[in-house]
């Protein structure tokens, strides 16, 4: 093979690689778009933005709607396995599609919106800070 072959060969290959590394990050651009749309509607209580992967606690937990009320509307048992399930695997226990469990999930957000009006609060964090306090529900720190 002469030379001229070989970089021709390895500035196709270059180019393939700049090519691919292009597309990864316009993939991973659109990721980030995608992630911080979502994001601002479950901030801004949009329940349209509750996915399979999202367990009755944390529903509660982002939408401000007691777990009970959420396990009674969907006829969960708290001493069930399923309390701690993902919606994906709620709705396959039970042999029906997630989409119409979520939907089941936003009405039952929505109703108890209606009957327990107040202003929305945002989510507050999940994760823990060194060095700060966690609040905690019906508790004042010091």
């Amino acid at each position: 093979m002469s030379e001229h072959t070989k970089l021709g060969l390895l500035s196709l290959l270059l180019l393939a690689a700049l090519g691919i590394a292009a597309l990864a990050l316009v993939n991973t651009l659109q990721a980030m778009h995608d992630f911080q749309q979502q994001n601002s509607a479950t901030r801004a209580g949009d329940v349209n933005a509750i996915r399979p992967w999202m367990t009755i606690r944390v529903i509660s937990h982002v939408y401000h709607v007691p777990e009970d009320y959420l396990d009674h509307s969907l006829n969960i048992a708290s001493s069930d396995s399923l309390h701690q399930a993902t919606l994906y695997e709620i709705a396959a226990h039970r042999r029906q599609p997630v989409d119409q469990l979520i939907h089941a999930v936003q009405q039952a957000i929505l109703i108890y919106r209606k009957e327990h009006p107040h202003p929305s609060l945002p989510p507050r964090p999940l994760r823990l800070q060194v060095g700060h306090l966690v609040p905690v529900m019906g508790v004042k720190n010091p």
